[in-house]
């Protein structure tokens, strides 16, 4: 008995496999949803009654109801004119990349429901009348495989509702955050996240990729290759920073070296003076060689240089440097950049040419000012050697190590000489006879 009703069953099924499920409408699965519940209620009635004979002819019935007419028109695409209408193509967006039907899953739900159903009630009456028969144990297996089933096609249902849910939301985009989605449609971001996984991993989304933060992803090619661009862009970035920040890690390491040993103020002038000198040499590249200024300028570095050379060998000196500092280096910087905002502008006045000229000739006398600044840091160094002369000089006239020196010395020989002679002369005329 429960053989026929499994090929009777089986058969009903092919039938329902027959339809075609491409295109349905609402109506028509609601339709074939009515013919699900009046097969189920003829099983359940033929089972109850223990009669089968009239089974396969409702299920035929049930099947033939459900079943809908290919609709065919016949609308002319010509307008009153005898013009052939233009018809426009629905738009569709980028999401959509492949057809995927909007009851992706319903009719394999339906079908492994129906017959997990049916096996089932015939799986329980096994184990009723025969719980260890081979039957019993296939239907037993037929019935958890349609479970399966139904389970894994109401995932694809779901998966496919929220596929036309977020195309939908992103319309025209090419590409999309996932929190941006995720906000949109109220739902959290690795949920998110996890379906748009799955769509690409089965194949929703053919061309669409994630970035490695996995925070956006690219619909298109065109999306994915300016990702692409972009995020070289900020890889070359990254590394010019990268670059940049160990450079300057190397300067302050070569700066410390450099300033080992000197006091805080002579560091806070010499890098203040660093700074001047970078300043003038970036005004000299903007001025053309074949100006005058250029060559004061090239002076001018030359004479700082050698300025704050003298501080770091003598830090005591960059007590002298205040007012140059505080004064002088911040007006030479102001004029300098007169001059090169002076210099963008035509010659048409003479205002400009004047101003140009006396800055010119300002420079003349910074330079000769900043070299009598840099003689004056040697004044104490003159002074040492002197002194330091002139106690050499003495000391060596006093060993007779010099042409004076071996003079003085002579006549002091001469005169102990002379001192030693005179006793030895009185006691020689003691001892002649009277």
């Amino acid at each position: 008995m429960i053989v026929r009703i499994f090929s009777i069953f089986c058969d009903l099924v092919l039938k329902l496999f027959s339809v075609r499920f491409k295109k349905l409408s609402n109506k028509d699965i609601q339709d074939l949803l009515k013919a699900g519940n009046d097969i189920m209620n003829s099983v359940s009635s033929a089972i109850d009654r223990n009669d089968y004979s009239s089974l396969h002819s409702d299920v035929n019935k049930a099947i033939k109801s459900a079943t809908y007419a290919r609709k065919t028109t016949y609308a002319s695409h010509m307008n009153q004119y005898g013009q052939r209408k233009t018809i426009k193509k629905p738009r569709v967006y980028p999401f959509f990349q492949k057809g995927i039907s909007k009851y992706l899953g319903v009719p394999q739900m339906f079908a492994s429901a129906a017959l997990g159903v049916f096996t089932g009630m015939a799986f329980l009456g096994g184990l009723i009348t025969e719980p260890t028969s081979a039957a019993t144990i296939i239907l037993g297996l037929v019935t958890a495989t349609c479970g399966l089933a139904f389970v894994k096609n109401s995932r694809k249902y779901s998966l496919a509702k929220k596929y036309y849910e977020y195309g939908n939301t992103l319309k025209d985009a090419e590409y999309f955050s996932i929190k941006d989605l995720a906000r949109a449609t109220m739902k959290r971001d690795k949920d998110v996240l996890k379906d748009i996984k799955t769509m690409m991993r089965q194949g929703f989304l053919p061309r669409a990729r994630l970035d490695k933060a996995e925070t956006t992803c690219m619909i298109t090619d065109r999306a994915y290759e300016q990702y692409l661009g972009a995020e070289q862009d900020r890889e070359a970035r990254e590394a010019q920073e990268q670059a940049q920040k160990e450079k300057a890690v190397e300067e302050a390491k070569a700066r410390n070296a450099e300033y080992e040993g000197l006091p805080a103020k002579a560091v806070e002038i010499l890098e203040e003076g660093r700074e001047y000198i970078t300043f003038v040499r970036q005004i000299n590249d903007v001025i053309p060689d074949t100006e005058e200024l250029s060559t004061k300028l090239y002076r001018l570095e030359d004479i700082m240089n050698r300025i704050f050379a003298q501080v770091k060998k003598d830090p005591s000196s960059a007590d002298d440097l205040h007012k140059l500092m505080n004064y002088y280096l911040p007006t030479t910087k102001k004029l300098l950049n007169a001059y090169v905002e002076l210099n963008k502008e035509p010659e048409v006045g003479a205002n400009i040419t004047q101003t140009k000229k006396e800055i010119d000739d300002a420079i003349d006398t910074i330079n000769s000012a900043f070299e009598s600044l840099l003689d004056s840091l040697f004044q104490d160094m003159a002074w040492d050697i002197s002194s330091d002369i002139s106690v050499m000089k003495t000391m060596m006239a006093q060993d007779g190590l010099t042409v004076e020196g071996q003079g003085v010395t002579a006549q002091v020989q001469s005169q102990g000489m002379a001192m030693q002679m005179q006793p030895q002369a009185q006691g020689q005329y003691e001892t002649m006879p009277k």
